[in-house]
């Protein structure tokens, strides 16, 4: 395998894993996002956390007054 071969076999494996790695962080960026959204919500008194079903915590806005 010569070396210009050989450069071109990591394009596509690169660009794999830099995709695959963009693609983690905005989801995890995203879910760090909506946790902060509710924690302010819940410290400014818009929504509260509550129980589901299963007794798992929920959160819930509350209404309008």
């Amino acid at each position: 395998m010569n070396d210009k071969c050989w450069q071109y076999s990591l394009v596509i494996p690169c660009t794999l894993l830099f995709v695959f790695l963009v693609t983690m962080c905005l989801i995890k960026g995203f879910d760090n996002g909506t946790d902060q959204m509710q924690q302010q919500a819940v410290l400014a008194g818009h929504a509260e956390w509550g129980a589901d079903k299963n007794g798992k915590p929920q959160f819930k806005w509350k209404e309008c007054k």
